[in-house]
């Protein structure tokens, strides 16, 4: 769309909603948030005390009756049309398919019948509109929000808590508890007034087109936001001609431009002023985020930094973090993250569908239950964390994680197993997998290691705890040269670094005690080309912790075409 085209549109708007507002046409009919979807029933099986039916519950919180014939249901891709539903004032529907209905009937005093109702298990977006297309409500579930574990294997519903709060997600959320499994057709058993101080953030952001910016929020904020467009500036400076709510979360907003973003600069987004939340609250905000015209990611412009396989107590909290080494932006949106197979993933989804743009040096991590990962880890960032639904849970023991572009071109590829753990770990559940260089090559064993214990066991979204330490030009260099192998991320290993002129390298590496007796044989006459690593934990050939005290690293290397030798010896100190 050109900006005249664009202006034209904005204008027509205007003069259409003048005309409207003299002629005392308005909208008669309900508004956002008036009739809500307050109750689901996704997995009714095993029974608590219900009949085993799938339902969701409507209810109205105007003073007055409202008719929904011809309003629509949809549910995922899936759209139904309703029949002349009367709801009373505050009163309550509940949607059933028409097969259960006699079975249903003794539980429910207002019942209406589809010809067909099915709910996912696992969850969905739900979303009531009038009969003129207009988003009333939108609720997308997922099995988690039951807060309860055993409540999520079925036989409970879910209930809103606090209809004062219609557009939150999971914390207005949970299990029932009503004896039977649920309420339908009646007061939710968990209603209750929630006070909420969790401020409305700017959680990223995505360009649409080079006149269009979307700025994605940590929650629905209230459609007053887009009367005032001087909330926002852009540094340089861009005029906006408009801001428009995206249906049908409305956690979102597209800012228009009168001018196209230009390649190649670096902005930055500022919005300073008073937000409303959907509860009516007024929260002042002064937030600035970059962005700017994203390039297609190409290989080894994102690296795969860090991942969570085994995560604590059988939580399916797995997560997966990507760094972005290029010097571009890059838009996640366009980002495969697959699984399995060899050179093509068995499977693959888009990263964030969304977007959200990832700058350069920066890191963002998939989450499958993001909410867990922010209660069981540091998180300095919780923007830097993406709930990803569709993250396969990826294998324990060892797996292959790809990303790719969106035409499966390779990006990245890591082979994991247990083996690249740190050594000496009881269990590595709830212990993360952190790459140690971007820069190495990601499917090189020794470039990775179990995060540190001080760190918690994972640094999602933010700089490894066991990031290497700083190389040397020397053809040989031993860092650390004091070590304290306990995994508390200091100083727990030292890394052998190998730099050769030419290639064919057939490099050697053996520890001594201080009595002369070798302790450790790192290397065995190993094939390496211009540049190789090699780690030494303070184990001896067994694997059991080396004492305490000095040690010598000799390390030799022959080149197989020039036949030039070389020797060192490096001293390395263990303390405990």
């Amino acid at each position: 769309m050109n900006v005249k085209t664009l202006k034209a549109l904005l204008l027509l708007e205007i003069f259409l909603g003048i005309q409207n507002g003299l002629l005392g046409q308005t909208d008669s009919g309900p508004s956002r948030y008036d009739i809500l979807i307050s109750e689901i029933m996704a997995k009714p099986a095993p029974q608590t005390g219900l009949p085993a039916v799938e339902y969701i519950e409507l209810h109205n919180r105007l003073p007055h009756p409202v008719n929904l014939q011809n309003w629509q249901l949809k549910l995922g891709n899936t759209v139904k049309k309703l029949p002349d539903i009367a709801l009373d004032s505050n009163g309550y529907a509940v949607i059933i398919a028409q097969k259960h209905q006699e079975e249903f009937a003794p539980f429910c005093d207002h019942l209406v019948t589809l010809s067909s109702l099915s709910v996912t298990d696992g969850g969905q977006t739900l979303t009531l509109s009038d009969k003129d297309g207009k988003v009333i409500h939108h609720v997308n579930f997922r099995r988690s929000w039951h807060t309860e574990a055993i409540k999520q294997e079925g036989g409970w519903s879910l209930e809103m808590i606090d209809t004062g709060w219609p557009c939150a997600g999971e914390w207005n959320w949970d299990s029932s508890t009503d004896p039977s499994g649920g309420t339908p057709g009646r007061p939710n058993s968990i209603r209750n007034i929630l006070n909420s101080n969790i401020l409305p953030t700017i959680s990223g952001v995505t360009m649409i087109d080079s006149l269009t910016l979307r700025v994605h929020w940590s929650q629905t904020v209230d459609q007053s936001i887009t009367q005032d467009v001087s909330v926002f500036q852009t540094s340089p400076s861009l005029d906006i001609l408009a801001i428009k709510e995206t249906a049908p979360e409305f956690s979102s907003v597209d800012l228009l431009f009168s001018a196209p973003v230009k390649p190649g600069i670096s902005y930055r987004l500022t919005c300073r002023g008073n937000i409303l939340d959907c509860g009516g609250n007024s929260h002042p905000t002064e937030e600035e985020i970059p962005f700017g015209i994203a390039c297609p990611p190409g290989e080894n412009d994102l690296v795969i930094n860090e991942i969570l396989t085994n995560p604590l107590d059988g939580s399916g909290a797995d997560y997966l973090e990507i760094h972005n080494r290029s010097g571009h932006i890059i838009d996640m949106k366009e980002v495969k993250v697959g699984y399995g197979g060899d050179t093509l993933p068995q499977k693959a989804v888009v990263a964030v569908s969304k977007g959200w743009q990832l700058h350069p040096e920066e890191y963002v991590t998939l989450c499958r239950q993001r909410a867990v990962t922010l209660e069981q880890y540091v998180c300095k960032d919780e923007r830097r964390l993406i709930q990803c639904d569709s993250l396969p849970d990826f294998a324990i023991s060892q797996g292959v994680v790809h990303l790719t572009d969106k035409s499966l071109r390779r990006i990245d590829r890591l082979a994991y197993n247990e083996n690249m753990h740190y050594s000496k770990l009881l269990t590595s559940k709830g212990v993360a997998l952190e790459r140690l260089y971007p820069d190495r090559p990601t499917q090189e064993e020794s470039n990775w290691r179990s995060a540190a214990e001080s760190a918690g066991y994972g640094t999602p979204g933010y700089r490894n705890s066991q990031a290497g330490c700083a190389e040397s030009e020397a053809e040989f260099a031993v860092l650390p040269e004091v070590i304290s192998p306990d995994n508390d991320g200091s100083e727990d290993y030292a890394e052998v670094i190998c730099r050769f002129p030419e290639e064919e390298n057939r490099v050697s590496i053996v520890v001594y005690n201080s009595r002369g007796h070798p302790v450790k044989h790192l290397a065995n006459n190993v094939l390496c080309g211009n540049e190789s690593f090699f780690r030494w934990e303070g184990d001896d050939n067994n694997g059991a912790p080396a004492p305490a005290g000095m040690y010598v690293m000799q390390i030799e290397s022959w080149n197989l075409r020039t036949g030039k030798t070389l020797r060192k010896r490096k001293v390395v100190s263990i303390y405990r």
